[in-house]
């Protein structure tokens, strides 16, 4: 079938070189384009009278032919685009069919090899509380004290959590599951690095698919840019209600913070107190004394 626009290149082109039009017909040409965007155009038979084409000389087409485009490049091309498809995290489904806290004990046995920090651990620090929890505690990664016994935040800043979990009527063992970003305790206490928080959070995102929480807090700066994928100061972060995947989750400043600094004490505990009225608001009440 005879392409219209490139047909209409052609004549363009045959007239740059000073060249005569032909007397068409589509028993007398066919345009094909192959698989490899390559066109085939049969022998083109010229009218009477008029000169063939390879005999046909205008002056200067030798030179001229050189700056001209192939016929194909003549009509302008749609841009292509590659799209980036975003590929959706998906536990193991055999997880999802067992008892919480049968799967997070086959999660916890089964451990995590997958990067260089399992070769300088103690510990690999899973987590902690109750699986049945509608709330889960998010934190950065294990110190030196978690990496020691297995278990998140029973340090100082582990003491300061509760004292702020005690503080809106929340009991660490029964209303909420605690976890770390990283399971393994950094070097130094050093930031966990990027390669080392991306083949962490496929345990995390597990964890999250197995409790499904109704509410979850993030503690601090990391904990917040790993689960909310936001690259935003926690100035920005705090005091608001985000969503993560369906789940109201609201970040708070680390308890390391707290013990650091006590300017951050008062902002701690009102962003705490919107957590609880969070908490309220979907029926959620702990079982700790005030």
């Amino acid at each position: 079938m005879l392409d219209k626009k490139l047909f209409s290149a052609y004549l363009r082109q045959q007239r740059q070189l000073a060249m005569p039009d032909f007397v068409l017909s589509e028993k007398i040409i066919t345009l094909e384009q192959n698989k490899s965007a390559k066109i085939n155009r049969s022998v083109v038979k010229p009218a009477e009278k008029a000169p063939s084409v390879t005999n046909a000389k205008a002056p200067g087409s030798a030179s001229r032919l050189k700056s001209l485009r192939p016929v194909a490049q003549l009509i302008p091309q749609k841009p292509t685009t590659s799209k980036k498809t975003a590929v959706a995290f998906e536990p193991d489904p055999a997880l999802l069919l067992m008892p919480k806290r049968e799967a997070l004990k086959e999660m916890l046995f089964k451990g995590c090899n997958k990067c260089h920090l399992c070769g300088t651990r103690k510990k690999y620090v899973f987590g902690s509380g109750n699986a049945e929890a509608s709330i889960m505690v998010i934190g950065e990664a294990p110190g030196a004290e978690e990496d020691e016994q297995g278990l998140p935040f029973v340090g100082e800043a582990g003491a300061m959590l509760t004292k702020m979990l005690n503080a809106i009527g929340l009991n660490r063992k029964d209303d909420v599951f605690i976890s770390n970003v990283l399971k393994c305790r950094p070097p130094e206490n050093r930031n966990p690095e990027t390669s080392e928080i991306l083949a962490c959070m496929p345990v995390l995102l597990t964890q999250i698919s197995i409790i499904k929480p109704k509410a979850i807090l993030l503690l601090g700066r990391i904990a917040a840019h790993a689960v909310l994928g936001s690259a935003d100061s926690i100035a920005k972060l705090r005091s608001k209600v985000h969503d993560y995947n369906g789940i109201p989750s609201m970040v708070v400043y680390h308890p390391a913070a707290l013990l650091r600094s006590a300017e951050y004490k008062k902002p701690a505990w009102e962003d705490l107190q919107k957590f609880q009225a969070l908490l309220e608001s979907l029926g959620i009440h702990g079982t700790a004394e005030k």
